[in-house]
């Protein structure tokens, strides 16, 4: 059988460094800088051993994305455990959303390129519905920890919250990042907080 590429112990630290580059190209150059010969001099290999790990761009920024969901939820886990009421469970979750992305502003527009270099690039569009469907994966399983609601309505008032929590989410990035305004983004935020928890009450009232 053929080798995985990054199998051994040195092609594992190998693979983690060309990531590294290309999250570190990504953040600070945007998605321009995202070409395979920047990449490996960032990671400093030669540009045959990076096309050995990935046999294109679109495979490197699948990594780099995987990459930056895997530090967002190992950000989240030191955090306070949520409390066992859904209402109050969102509020701390968005909150603690948008301290996250206070706190990453640099990796925030880099997912904000990947997400428009996705849909602008022929083939690559399969990128940014992996994108969105991880950000969704990852939100839902905070907003509902009821043993009462069986786990299938658990699962699709989870996705469809954590939907709505990305619709605004997405356009406070926006806004707080052109208009510096903080006062206005701490407004919307806690708006967005009440939006939401009204739709939950919606939906587990339908359920």
């Amino acid at each position: 059988m053929a080798r995985t590429a990054g199998a051994t112990k040195k092609g594992v630290e190998t693979r983690a460094r060309i990531i590294k580059g290309a999250r570190e190209a990504l953040e600070n150059d945007g998605i321009d800088a995202m070409t395979t010969r920047k990449i490996a001099a960032s990671a400093n290999v030669r540009l045959a051993t990076l096309h050995y790990y990935f046999d294109s761009k679109e495979t490197i920024l699948l990594a780099v994305l995987e990459d930056m969901i895997a530090d967002m939820a190992s950000s989240y886990h030191p955090a306070r455990p949520f409390a066992d009421d859904p209402q109050q469970r969102i509020a701390a979750l968005i909150r603690l959303i948008w301290h996250y992305i206070g706190e990453t502003r640099d990796h925030q527009i880099a997912q904000i390129e990947l997400t428009l270099y996705a849909l602008r690039t022929k083939g690559s569009e399969w990128l940014a519905e992996r994108q969105y469907n991880a950000y969704i994966d990852f939100y839902s399983r905070l907003i509902l920890d009821d043993a009462d609601v069986p786990p299938t309505e658990r699962e699709r008032i989870g996705k469809a919250i954590a939907r709505f929590i990305l619709i605004g989410i997405d356009g406070l990035i926006l806004q707080n990042f052109a208009l510096h305004d903080e006062d206005l983004a701490r407004e919307s935020v806690e708006a967005l907080i009440v939006a939401t928890q009204d739709y939950l009450r919606r939906l587990t009232e339908a359920a």
